[in-house]
C-alpha cells in the first residue's frame, strides 16, 4: 500500500497484536517514525508532527486496515493515538 507520495510503507491487516500496537504501527508507517515514539497520549499533530495530509493518509490507512469508515466529523475529534484507538474499538464493536 502506498502511504504517501514520498514514501511507501507496508501496513498489515490486524493480527494477534493488541489494537494499540497495531495503530502505533500504522501511525509510525504513515509518519515515517518509529512506532516506539508513538505513545497513547501523544497528540498526532502537536507531538508527532502530522500534517493535514498525513492526517488524511492516517485515516485512510486505518479505514483500509480495520475495515471501518471514519466520518469527517469523527476524524475532526481525533487528537491523540488513544482517541484513534478508542474510535476503532467502538466501530469494530458495532
Amino acid at each position: 500500500m502506498m502511504i504517501s507520495g514520498t514514501q511507501s510503507a507496508s501496513v498489515h491487516p490486524p493480527g494477534p497484536d493488541s489494537l494499540p500496537a497495531q495503530v502505533r504501527e500504522i501511525v509510525g508507517a504513515v509518519l515515517g517514525i518509529s512506532p516506539n515514539r508513538v505513545r497513547g497520549d501523544a497528540a498526532l499533530v502537536a507531538d508527532l508532527g502530522a500534517t493535514s495530509l498525513d492526517f488524511v493518509e492516517l485515516v485512510m490507512a486505518v479505514e483500509d486496515v480495520f475495515g471501518v469508515e471514519i466520518s469527517d466529523a469523527e476524524a475532526d475529534k481525533l487528537v491523540t493515538l488513544d482517541d484513534l484507538v478508542a474510535l476503532i474499538d467502538r466501530m469494530r464493536a458495532k
